[in-house]
């Protein structure tokens, strides 16, 4: 039946808000457009393992200008946003931070998804 109880895991919390919680999700924000996501991991992935590298696709241009990289363990990303925040990264000065749990405030659930683009003909 549709009313099934919930399941044992917490599927609401999922791997991208537990990565945030975790501090282990890094913003890079200012990317050339250059940048490809084989040049985000092998530069950042320096720092510790990567688990995932999202690079938002950008419509008319190769990308969005900005990514978030996972990384395994928190120590990794707090150590690329030293080495990369308000550094010079393939010609241009890049934004490296944290990304913050979000929490309280705003209504449950809904824009958490990235906006998809309806697909070209």
């Amino acid at each position: 039946s549709p009313a099934d109880p919930a399941p044992p895991f917490d599927f609401s919390m999922n791997a991208s808000a537990r990565a945030d919680d975790e501090g282990r999700k890094i913003f890079i924000g200012g990317l050339s457009f250059d940048c490809r996501e084989d040049d985000l991991r092998a530069d950042f992935g320096k720092f510790g393992e990567l688990e995932d590298v999202q690079l938002p696709m950008g419509g008319d241009k190769p990308h969005k200008g900005f990514a978030f990289l996972t990384y395994c363990k928190a120590e990794s990303a707090t150590d690329a946003t030293k080495e990369h925040h308000q550094r010079n990264y393939m010609g241009r000065e890049i934004t490296c931070k944290i990304v913050e749990p979000r929490r309280g405030g705003g209504g449950g659930g809904g824009g958490d998804r990235y906006g998809g683009g309806g697909g070209g003909g």
